[in-house]
């Protein structure tokens, strides 16, 4: 997992083609959120936090336990323990407030030396910039009861639905809504070593949202 500095996002790309706004699910909008909390420096000491109270309330379960737990719950112990510190910078007050709920979207997007594209504005271009991969790293459990995980990078692959900026008044955080290639069935490598991918084969429909910064 990479943890971005949300003091630098407005600074680091910028939306190319047709702006449009649009009122997604509170689910969606959630889940957006939600990804930019996991993926903040701000956050971070938050997030370490609340794993372990976690634990500590619940010293019995196993860590993959613990973890779900955590996911379910930090986002509403989060709110509640940033308005309740009068010490909270501004930054975490507006990322506990949560987004505004329009949203910003392009077609397009110019960040990391890269112009990206989502998938439909593909469809009207010769240049096909919509496909895009992320590296993840996970902690891998052998079974419920293990206590060890250990951390695995998995490279994933796939394609750019929609462009969001999520307004948190103060700054400006954007986010690609992707696709993903289930990896199983969708991705092999060839006799000469090239990655081939099925775009029709799709999976972890749970997980479309991705920093811009982490897209490759």
């Amino acid at each position: 997992m990479a943890f971005l500095s949300l003091a630098m996002t407005t600074k680091w790309g910028k939306g190319s083609r047709e702006l449009h706004v649009i009122t997604p699910s509170v689910e969606d909008l959630l889940q957006a959120h939600l990804y930019v909390l996991n993926n903040s420096n701000e956050v971070l000491p938050d997030i370490l936090q609340h794993e372990g109270l976690v634990k500590q309330s619940n010293p019995k379960m196993p860590k993959n336990w613990v973890l779900k737990k955590h996911n379910k719950t930090f986002f509403d112990w989060f709110k509640d323990t940033i308005f309740a510190d009068e010490n909270a910078s501004e930054t975490l007050r507006k990322l506990a407030d949560g987004p505004k709920r329009n949203v910003i979207t392009w077609k397009g997007y110019d960040i990391n030396k890269y112009s990206f594209y989502t998938k439909a504005q593909d469809e009207k271009s010769t240049m096909q910039n919509s496909g895009v991969t992320l590296r993840a790293e996970y902690q891998h459990f052998t079974s419920v009861h293990d206590e060890n995980p250990y951390v695995v990078s998995i490279p994933y692959f796939g394609f750019i639905d929609e462009i969001w900026e999520l307004n948190y008044v103060k700054f400006i955080v954007c986010v690609f809504k992707c696709k993903w290639v289930d990896n199983n069935t969708g991705v092999r490598i060839d006799d000469v070593g090239f990655t081939l991918v099925d775009l029709k084969k799709l999976a972890y429909h749970n997980d479309p949202f991705i920093m811009t910064e982490q897209a490759k």
